[in-house]
């Protein structure tokens, strides 16, 4: 059987969605699903039939010792190995959070020791950030399996001929930390001085980073859509097109939702969005050469669609084969 981990994740982003798909194809086998208090009513909404079990600290620890002594295996969306625990995978989402911040290294120190003290399996969501960082630790290829996201149903957008003579509205996705480099991109914006044509829609939570920016850049037009209360296929509707600055994300699931709706999305040129967005996106070298791109949209246009690539669609119902064989193995 399979203990699902929810247990770090604090609200309803990438890491929550990504953790459901893979639970939802396997919830014949799920036990329970550990979450803490903040996210029970998330989780019992998102998979009403299953076993939320809330948890202090003490009852998570005493929830994935039981899991352990079992035999089950605990299931974790996210990158906090349990030392002592050979019958668990994590998911390693990006190397972001292990080389950037006051806390880097701390949080390598204590990846690379728990790491050492289990034999767990280890899942990455991509082939050019995730995997070459765990070959860096020293992951053998054997305890690795290669998870990527469920590419979701495209947004339902409702398209529309009138091209309007008013700024282009611009969606941005999350709010949860400088990862996604708003600074570097309404500078680039003040810069090129486009602050009157392009109001920013940015799709996440209120958080001090969002408030931050809010206050260093006054003079543009930003507006949060908080993703608790505005479904992503809303959101699409008021953006006339989608836009990342980010350096190192893992994935995109919304993106990929964009792309697949015909939506235009502009983008760095980095290697993970080139993995799973080639084809569909617009690549930009520069954040200034994304900004000057970024004014020529108006109106709801749609653009050719866009298909997965074949190899990621496959591999992700490779592992959940992989995590249905090791569910099933506690019942053997």
């Amino acid at each position: 059987m399979i203990v699902a981990n929810l247990y770090h994740i604090k609200n309803t982003n990438g890491l929550f969605y990504y953790g459901l798909d893979y639970l939802r194809e396997n919830l014949d086998l799920v036990r329970l699903i550990l979450v803490r208090p903040s996210m029970e009513n998330q989780v019992r909404a998102a998979l009403p039939r299953s076993n939320v079990i809330v948890c202090s600290i003490s009852r998570y620890v005493l929830e994935f010792s039981r899991a352990a002594w079992r035999h089950d295996l605990l299931y974790t969306p996210t990158s906090h190995p349990i030392p002592g625990i050979s019958r668990q995978l994590i998911v390693l989402h990006d190397s972001y959070p292990f080389e950037v911040g006051a806390i880097s290294t701390l949080k390598l120190l204590l990846l690379r020791w728990s790491l050492s003290l289990s034999r767990c399996r280890v899942a990455y969501i991509n082939c050019t950030d995730a995997k070459p960082f765990l070959v860096k630790l020293g992951v053998p290829n054997q305890r690795m399996i290669f998870a990527p996201n469920k590419f979701p149903p495209p947004a339902v957008r409702i398209p529309s001929v009138d091209a309007t003579a008013g700024p282009t509205t611009v969606g941005l996705l999350g709010t949860d930390s400088k990862k996604k480099n708003y600074e570097c991109l309404f500078a680039a914006v003040r810069l090129a001085d486009l602050s009157s044509r392009l109001v920013f829609r940015v799709y996440g939570h209120q958080s001090t980073y969002f408030r931050d920016l809010c206050q260093q850049f006054p003079d543009l037009r930003i507006q949060l859509a908080k993703s608790d209360e505005v479904s992503l296929d809303q959101f699409m509707n008021y953006v006339d097109v989608l836009a990342s600055a980010a350096e190192r994300e893992g994935f995109g699931r919304p993106i990929a939702s964009a792309l697949l709706s015909g939506l235009p999305v502009e983008l760095l040129d980095r290697p993970v969005f080139r993995e799973f967005f080639s084809g569909g996106a617009n690549f930009h070298t520069t954040i200034h050469m994304l900004v000057g791109a970024l004014a020529s949209h108006s109106g709801k246009r749609l653009q050719t669609a866009y298909s997965p690539p074949a190899h990621v669609v496959d591999a992700y119902v490779t592992a959940n084969y992989e995590i249905r064989q090791l569910g099933s193995a506690s019942l053997n």
